[in-house]
């Protein structure tokens, strides 16, 4: 059953992008007992998981390819909240203005820095970014570069860093070799992954998305300290902060 562990790292790392607050203990009982009780919240995390499942079956099915990053997304019905309306399909705001797509960027929450995704996306859009890998040296940074443009290319109306993480696992063959990619799992380093996710899709030129990549990928953990994150997760248990009476404790973070 230790099998389920690289998996259930994986649906943690998935789901840390919307909100996903089971551990990777708690997945992995989720996954061998096939018991989404296991889960810290059953209903929200069951969901992510489901979402999760569906669309690595895909991958392991149909391999990296225009329509497997479709087929993927249209996995995604399993949150109401969190998945797209029309999953799979490919937005043309032209037409639908519910298709419309912009990211804000500044932390104070204005549109300084906005980035507003391409009105309209084709299959030929995602063609270019199947090609692209296909050319490259199909090295695991070439595997994040497609994390990152079908991130910032937003071609469907939700689930698109989640379409784009099981895309990229699917160029270099994970689901099978079990060396998954993940986001970081330590906080911080997650926080610094998506603010330089951030500044990929604000750059405007290729040289600048290559700086942006390199700091994301500069954020990601060793084999090694993925290893040790996977056998200290069946052992540790995390602190409740409010346990600590005997210290002051001051968040880093003011509101």
């Amino acid at each position: 059953m230790n099998d389920n562990l690289g998996l259930a790292n994986f649906i943690v790392s998935f789901g840390s992008m919307n909100g996903y607050s089971s551990t990777v203990l708690q997945t992995k009982h989720a996954l061998d007992l096939h018991d989404l009780s296991k889960l810290e919240h059953r209903h929200h995390d069951g969901e992510i998981l489901k979402d999760a499942l569906d669309g690595i079956a895909v991958a392991q099915k149909m391999g990296f390819s225009t329509k497997s990053i479709i087929e993927i997304n249209k996995t995604f019905v399993h949150s109401k909240n969190e998945d797209p309306n029309i999953p799979g399909h490919l937005r043309k705001a032209s037409y639908n203005p519910d298709d419309a797509v912009v990211i804000v960027t500044d932390p104070n929450g204005t549109a300084k820095g906005a980035y507003y995704a391409p009105e309209n996306v084709y299959p030929q859009d995602l063609d270019n970014i199947v090609n692209e890998f296909k050319r490259s040296k199909q090295s695991v940074k070439d595997a994040w570069r497609i994390f990152a443009e079908l991130s910032k290319l937003q071609p469907f109306q939700d689930g698109n860093k989640r379409t784009a993480l099981i895309a990229a696992n699917a160029t270099l063959n994970t689901f099978n070799s079990k060396d998954y990619l993940t986001l970081p799992f330590d906080n911080i380093e997650h926080a610094a992954f998506m603010v330089n996710l951030m500044r990929f899709y604000r750059a405007t030129t290729k040289e600048q998305e290559n700086v942006a990549l390199d700091r994301m990928i500069d954020t990601l953990p060793s084999p090694q300290e993925v290893q040790y994150h996977l056998n200290n997760s069946l052992e540790s248990k995390s602190m409740d902060i409010s346990k600590l009476k005997t210290k002051r404790v001051k968040s880093f973070y003011k509101k």
